[in-house]
């Protein structure tokens, strides 16, 4: 025999646009569990049968299983008032009971007396069984709720089914063992009579279709939506194009009240009158031995050329290779074809080695001539005299220019720094640095790593920027053309001639500075070693 079991009915959506209430998968308690009965305590089906029957005739008692009502709480909604208990109250909360009609095969005996008494119609039976329906098939009648419309009867209406097909449990059947009975004598051309069911099936209950959210405009939903990522600018370095031309302009800003505030604060110390006779006493320069030569030779001039050509080009071949990720060409040399090194790095020792072999030449023909005194200090007064110099440049008010025959002390230092200190440095720690220094020398390794040479490369390499940016700006700021004669046409005048070979000069270093690609360069790697793609 199948136990339908009783769900809790589903009400309103507890949101806006949301599902009724509650979920179709949730069930506030267990579907009612089959029990085992006595055939004494389960109710009898009423029996109807087409034609009258005695009463002598003995019907065969059959075992009728049936599910015990089995209690099962009700779940608890939302109050009905505001402040009030969960409804419905504790108290009211009813019992779930199921119960079941089975079919009863009823027969008459063949000796029936003749005095039987009449049985009632089969409409009569028919209509109290249809009476107990709803008892037999859900135990207690479905709690009705709201009305669904305003003046409306109460939800669900009244007859309506409690259960949904998809939502009912069948109970397994138990059977009990039949009690023995007599044997029934059955009555001439016997009948099967059938019990009515108890009621019908149950009804599908309707479907309740969701309540679907409301439509946004379309306006609104597209100004809703979130706006594209925007893409990333690319970055030179740490920083982008528009972040380095802020820093450009602040920085430039700044340097400019800085220079404006030094400027003011010098010449407000120059005015002090210690400071004048200071001045008085150390113009700026000393007098050179009565042995310095006067003027500047031709040779010089073109070791200057040379100078300022290797240079630029030193100092771009070297912040390639310090940049230079995957290089393009390799170069090996024809003596070890396995030592291979990148193109760049090739075109900067190469051009190293070319500056180390003119700056030979230049200090040599330096002390050779005795133009050496005119960069080498002899003298302590160039220390107050280098100082008296720097105020003057500070304060605007530049010392007197004669580099035809004398430098100032302070361009005396500058040039000897970077003859005689920087030069060295930049070719020790290069040697280091590249191919030519002995890898298995181990005593020599400890005492000079590589490290260090690193850490003082790049540095001295910064100070010859520095050193040629403020260098040519003096030289076009104290007299251009005459210092321009002096250095590229080796006179005292003033004149165009040295101004258009310093043109010709810059042409060359800009058209060398453009070839120096692998195109151009490979060739004539290939005259001194082997270049490969790898």
């Amino acid at each position: 025999m199948a136990t339908y079991g009783r769900t809790t009915r589903q009400g309103l959506p507890r949101v806006a646009g949301g599902e009724p209430w509650p979920p179709v998968f949730e069930i506030a308690g267990g579907a009612a569990a089959p029990t085992e009965v006595d055939e004494a305590s389960a109710p009898a089906a009423v029996a109807d049968v087409s034609a009258p029957v005695a009463t002598a005739a003995t019907v065969a008692q059959a075992a009728v299983p049936a599910a015990a009502p089995t209690s099962r709480a009700v779940r608890r909604g939302l109050p009905r008032v505001p402040g009030g208990e969960p409804w419905p109250p504790a108290s009211a909360a009813p019992l779930a009971a199921t119960a079941a009609t089975v079919e009863v095969p009823v027969s008459t005996a063949t000796d029936v007396p003749a005095a039987a008494p009449p049985v009632e119609p089969l409409t009569a039976v028919s209509t109290a069984t249809a009476a107990s329906a709803p008892s037999a098939a859900g135990g207690t009648a479905l709690r009705r709720g709201l009305p669904r419309t305003p003046d409306g009867e109460p939800w669900p209406p009244a007859g309506s089914a409690p259960a949904r097909p998809d939502r009912v449990v069948a109970a397994p059947v138990l059977e009990s063992a039949p009690e023995p009975v007599s044997e029934p004598v059955l009555e001439p051309n016997p009948e099967p009579v059938i019990a009515p069911a108890a009621a019908a099936a149950p009804a599908p209950a309707p479907q309740r279709t969701p309540m679907q959210p409301p439509r946004r405009p379309v306006a609104v939903a597209a100004a809703s939506a979130r706006p594209a990522a925007e893409p990333w600018p690319k970055l030179y370095g740490p920083y982008s194009r528009a972040e380095w031309a802020g820093a450009l302009v602040i920085g430039g800003f700044g340097l400019l009240l800085a220079a404006t505030g030094v400027v003011v604060g010098v010449n407000w110390l120059l005015g002090l009158a210690p400071m004048e006779e200071f001045i008085a006493r150390y113009p700026g320069e000393y007098h050179l031995p009565e042995s310095a030569p006067v003027g500047i030779p031709a040779w010089i001039g073109w070791q200057h050329f040379f100078n300022v050509f290797l240079i630029v080009l030193i100092i771009r071949s070297g912040l390639e290779v310090r940049t230079q990720k995957r290089p393009t060409a390799f170069w090996s040399p024809r003596w070890n074809s396995k030592r291979k090194i990148s193109l760049s790095l090739w075109f900067h020792q190469s051009l190293d080695i070319l500056w180390l072999v003119n700056g030979v030449v230049f200090v040599v023909l330096l002390f050779m001539t005795g133009q050496w005194m005119r960069l080498v200090p002899t003298s302590w007064e160039v220390f107050p005299n280098a100082l008296s110099a720097l105020l003057q440049y500070l304060s605007l008010d530049w010392p007197t220019e004669n580099g035809w025959v004398n430098y100032n002390s302070l361009q005396q230092i500058a040039y000897f720094v970077t003859v005689f200190i920087a030069a060295p440095l930049a070719v020790i720690t290069g040697v280091r640095m590249s191919g030519l220094w002995p890898k298995n020398a181990k005593t020599l390794n400890r005492i000079y790593p590589v490290e260090w040479a690193r850490a003082v490369h790049f540095p001295v390499m910064l100070y010859f920027v520095l050193f040629i940016i403020v260098h040519v700006g003096l030289v076009f700021a104290t007299g251009a053309l005459r210092n321009l004669n002096h250095m590229y046409a080796s006179q005292d005048v003033v004149n165009w001639t040295g101004f258009w070979i310093f043109v010709a000069s810059l042409v060359v270093i800009a058209a060398a500075w453009v070839a120096a690609r692998p195109l151009v360069l490979a060739p004539i790697a290939r005259l001194f070693g082997k270049v490969s793609g790898r």
